[in-house]
């Protein structure tokens, strides 16, 4: 499992707590409705969607929770949907960190545009208009629109953390590994022997 840098990292929460109280005022001002008064497109994804990658499962949860407060204080939507979509956004984008340490390999990128997705934009809004006795046709509609929506933040999310986080505070972000590999051990014996 890679190692998340949320530990004892000042940069790290100082970064997402940075993203989420510029992600709150974003979600709460910055929204489009497409379907009044249950679905709106808004740039709020991309915030969530980021402490998901920066800080992986912990830090998509904590930046998700603060910027679905901007999201259900904006009102527009069912009151818990933003709230719960915006926590979802920062797990579906923070779990691709936990299975891949690798975070320039394909396999990381399409695990972020998919959680973003399918966990942070589909799930949240089809479970939670079902609950509101709409007909299935507005749940699916709604569903696939934030699912959209999902993967086109995430995509502009990895895009933000690799050309402007990363070159910024990447190296006080992303802990280094503690140990050497097996390749590196060996070499540095070598290196002492001659």
């Amino acid at each position: 499992m890679a190692q998340i840098p949320l530990q004892k990292n000042t940069v790290s929460l100082t970064t997402l707590a940075l993203i989420a109280a510029i992600g709150i005022v974003v979600r709460m001002f910055v929204r489009i409705p497409v379907i009044p008064g249950l679905v709106e497109i808004t740039p709020g994804f991309l915030f969530s969607l980021l402490g998901g990658i920066i800080g992986g499962v912990p830090g998509g949860i904590f930046v998700g929770a603060i910027v679905g407060i901007g999201g259900t204080m904006g009102g527009g939507e069912p009151p818990f949907l933003p709230m719960i979509g915006n926590i979802f956004l920062g797990i579906g984008s923070g779990l691709a960190i936990h299975v891949t340490k690798e975070r320039n390999s394909r396999k990381y990128a399409l695990m972020v545009v998919l959680g973003g997705g399918l966990i942070g934009g589909f799930i949240p809004s089809a479970t939670i208009f079902a609950s509101l006795i709409d007909p299935i046709e507005v749940i699916l509609a709604a569903a696939l629109l934030d699912m959209t929506q999902g993967f086109l933040w995430a995509i502009v999310a990895l895009f933000v953390e690799r050309r402007i986080i990363r070159p910024i505070a990447g190296d006080y972000l992303y802990p280094e590994p503690e140990e050497p590999t097996p390749s590196e051990s060996t070499m540095h014996a070598e290196d002492t022997t001659e």
